[in-house]
């Protein structure tokens, strides 16, 4: 089982004993970062096992590996054989240094040794040889893949060392690209993640808290037969998702992981995907409609929407694409007005997006009779044709129209959310409480055009209760598709 190591970062031995106690519960080993401490607190080091009821990884990184050292290179080789009288677990040595004495020392008082490289540029052509170089020892890589193509030779990589039995190893991914292969170092056969204190520095860029891998990504529960569901995107970091899923995981007693996966292209993803046999992920912007041509079936929601948010394996492990955002959308908004359809009614959508697209989609099937506002009219037009809708712009010039189906009026677009909070998209309209106002954003709660809604007595919906309505449909196709 893979284990967990909290890197202590902070520039005091007494602040770093503060952060171990408060994180005992949640590792299982920690790394104490010698590099970063005040050079007063280095007579104080030895003593530090001896006060720790988990193993103790002696680092001292240089500044080229990521590290604050900078000063003589013998002088640190120096520090670190004092320092190892101390009792370490294991002692954290670089590939690219001749540390014949310092190993030999270190198999003398029992010290475990790993023996690394960071390499902050990208994923290095030869990582295969670089983590077979030393027998014997821990290899440690750390690498920083910028690209979803990176991230799959990485995970390649960590197979490979897997299935041919080179053990132990510790191979992981910095930055968000990489992140996922922190959650997933068990499926990686990695000895080792590392996390950071959220109240101390991050030891290594895209670092989370012991809490949330213990809580928030259950990452003790992760085992050869977890069932690895996700979400592409990019940006994807702030996603609620992991936590609708993986909370719903827990509730379930599912074996089942949920994780994040920074996207630039779904092509490489679903290559990933085949290695690490994820069975199903949401997708979010900007690959809901990129996403189509790499699958091989669609259903009649992804082909009149164009776009798709979940894409999994069917029950003869094909990839098959849906879209739940529109059934995401509509039920709120029907059980909001306690009816099974919208016949009679006529819905405005603002915007002309993808969101849009799923709104119309949605509203049109439950039976309203819709028109599309955009300030760019012509693509207001471009949507409505394909909904054989009517289309109008979206300014002052057109508060008649907007009043003419005003009956429900969706906001799809990203006005209101972070940074346009401040802005209303139908600031020159006036609500008189007869409307049913819908902003699918989420963050924040209520928007600007919402609280101009509900102070004039319109009933008003935000998005969190579409978020969790087709999470919900997207929890239950991922498990259908693999019971079939």
């Amino acid at each position: 089982m893979a284990e967990i190591c909290m890197v202590l970062t902070a520039s005091t031995m007494e602040e770093n004993r503060v952060i171990l106690e408060r994180n005992l519960p949640f590792v299982d080993m920690v790394e104490l970062r010698t590099d970063l401490l005040n050079e007063s607190e280095y007579p104080y080091v030895p003593s530090f096992p001896a006060h720790s009821s988990v193993p103790v990884v002696l680092t001292c990184r240089k500044e080229c590996d990521g590290g604050r050292w900078t000063g003589r290179e013998k002088e640190r080789l120096d520090l670190l054989d004092r320092w190892l009288d101390g009792g370490f677990g294991f002692i954290d040595l670089e590939m690219d240094i001749d540390a014949r004495s310092l190993v030999e020392k270190a198999r003398s008082v029992h010290t475990g040794i790993i023996r690394s490289f960071h390499d902050f540029k990208g994923v290095p052509e030869n990582l295969d040889d670089m983590m077979t170089r030393f027998e014997g020892d821990i290899a440690k890589g750390a690498v920083y893949p910028r690209s979803s193509g990176d991230l799959y030779r990485l995970v390649r990589t960590a197979l490979n060392l897997k299935k041919t039995g080179q053990a132990p190893y510790i191979l992981l991914g910095m930055g968000d690209f990489g992140f996922p292969t922190r959650i997933l170092a068990e499926k990686l056969g990695s000895y080792l993640t590392f996390c950071s204190d959220s109240g101390a520095p991050s030891g290594a860029p895209g670092h989370c808290t012991a809490g949330d891998l213990n809580g928030l990504y259950r990452f003790r529960k992760i085992g050869e037969k977890t069932v690895i569901n996700g979400i592409i995107g990019n940006p994807v970091s702030q996603s609620r998702s992991p936590h609708l899923h993986n909370g719903w995981y827990e509730e379930e007693g599912l074996d089942a992981v949920y994780v994040p996966f920074l996207t630039d292209s779904p092509a490489w993803f679903l290559k990933t995907a085949e290695l690490l046999g994820i069975n199903g992920v949401s997708v979010t912007v900007p690959f809901k409609s990129d996403i189509i041509p790499l699958v091989d079936k669609t259903d009649k929601a992804v082909d009149a929407i164009g776009a798709s948010n979940t894409v999994y394996r069917d029950s003869s492990g094909q990839w098959a694409a849906t879209n739940t955002d529109a059934f995401g959308l509509i039920k709120p908004l029907l059980d909001l007005l306690g009816s099974d359809d919208l016949k009679g009614r006529k819905a405005a959508v603002i915007g002309a997006g993808g969101a849009a697209r799923a709104a119309v989609f949605a509203l049109q099937d439950k039976g309203a009779q819709v028109a599309v506002f955009n300030r760019t009219k012509t693509r207001a037009d471009e949507l409505a044709q394909l909904f054989g809708c009517a289309s109008f712009g979206l300014g002052p010039e057109f508060t008649d129209d907007l009043k003419a189906y005003s009956s429900i009026i969706v906001q799809t677009g990203s006005a209101g959310m972070p940074p346009l909070e401040d802005v209303d998209p139908v600031s020159f309209y006036e609500f008189d409480g007869s409307e049913v106002v819908y902003d699918i954003i989420y963050k924040p709660e209520v928007t600007r055009m919402m609280a101009r809604a509900k102070a004039a007595g319109c009933p008003v919906l935000g998005g969190f209760k579409m978020l969790e309505e087709q999470a919900k449909l997207q929890f239950e196709i991922f498990q259908e598709g693999r019971s079939g």
